[in-house]
């Protein structure tokens, strides 16, 4: 009889590994395949949830850990942290929401600034954008990786 506690460590244990790896590889994968692409492959098949039972707090705690010192995407840290938080929400089979937002520049008129954050019940699991956003895209499942939403979202204090 195995020891619940011993695979509990152990499957904790892969979960490390997998998101270790998973959060190395975002970079590369962004500079070579197209976001939609991207956010395909990142989103699992419904009915497969290899990390059942683990908690989304516990999930997020483990990939901001590993992704705390961004030394790769350090402009787009936002999006390597969604990335990586929604694909392993979603591989746990949580209803986790991926949503970029655009907001005006400050002082660079030439270049877009966005944000990337997750939510799960419609509580930010990541950090929210710091002001508000118009909302331009939400993907919640594989069937609608580059939805639409066109709404604004205000930013947290």
């Amino acid at each position: 009889m195995k020891n619940p506690e011993t695979t509990s460590s152990r499957s904790r244990l892969i979960l490390r590994g997998h998101i270790w790896l998973l959060a190395t590889l975002i970079p590369l994968l962004e500079k070579f395949i197209p976001l939609k692409w991207l956010l395909r492959l990142l989103t699992p098949p419904p009915r497969f949830n290899p990390y059942a039972g683990t908690s989304p707090e516990e999930i997020s705690r483990l990939v901001a850990h590993r992704l705390r010192e961004p030394h790769n995407m350090r402009r787009r840290a936002c999006l390597r942290h969604g990335l990586t938080l929604f694909h392993f929400l979603k591989l746990a089979g949580w209803p986790a929401v991926l949503r970029i937002g655009v907001f005006p520049p400050s002082l660079d008129s030439q270049r877009m600034h966005a944000h990337c954050w997750v939510t799960l019940n419609g509580v930010a699991l990541s950090p929210p954008p710091e002001q508000p956003v118009a909302t331009l895209l939400v993907c919640a499942s594989v069937d609608q990786p580059a939805a639409t939403d066109g709404g604004t979202v205000r930013g947290h204090k």
